[in-house]
């Protein structure tokens, strides 16, 4: 629990940095493990090319959730997390900011919060869960917590995948 305050005040003093009027922020700057794990959340829901409005609102409390974000702050990092990731040709600098300052069990959390967004809207496509295995290997997550986190994700009734 302490591990979760202090990164809800990491993230909230990077909010209002990088939002703040006369930031210097650019979007090549490095980004916090905060910022990156929005990012990969964000490329997970993006995956499929179908923004659904269920899988915003799941990250959107995702975020909120983890780490304890008023509303406005939660707007900015996802306005932010969302342009970085559209404007990503690759996610090495994500993954190593969150793979430098995430232990192995907040990684394999992550990637639990990746298939319940990828379940989000229902169905699991082919896209999100190639982009999820690709995360899960840069994020040095073993296969076996790949299936272990998609089988805990999966809704009750989905037998399918």
């Amino acid at each position: 629990m302490s591990s979760r305050l202090s990164v809800a005040g990491q993230i909230n003093r990077l909010v209002r940095q990088v939002m703040a009027p006369g930031s210097n922020a650019r979007p090549n700057d490095v980004p916090g493990p905060e910022l990156s794990m929005a990012v990969l959340l964000f490329e997970v829901v993006h995956a499929d090319d179908d923004l659904d409005v269920r899988e915003r609102q799941a990250l959107a409390h995702q975020l909120a959730d983890r780490f304890s974000l008023a509303d406005d702050e939660l707007a900015s990092l996802l306005e932010q997390a969302e342009h970085d990731a559209e404007q990503a040709t690759d996610y090495y600098r994500f993954v190593k900011q969150i793979n430098e300052h995430m232990s192995l069990e907040e990684r394999t959390e992550l990637l639990g919060m990746m298939w319940e967004l990828a379940y989000a809207d229902g169905e699991l496509d082919a896209h999100e869960e190639h982009r999820i295995r690709r995360l899960a290997g840069l994020l040095h997550v073993s296969h076996s917590e790949f299936i272990r986190t998609k089988l805990a994700a999966r809704p009750e009734d989905d037998s399918r995948h």
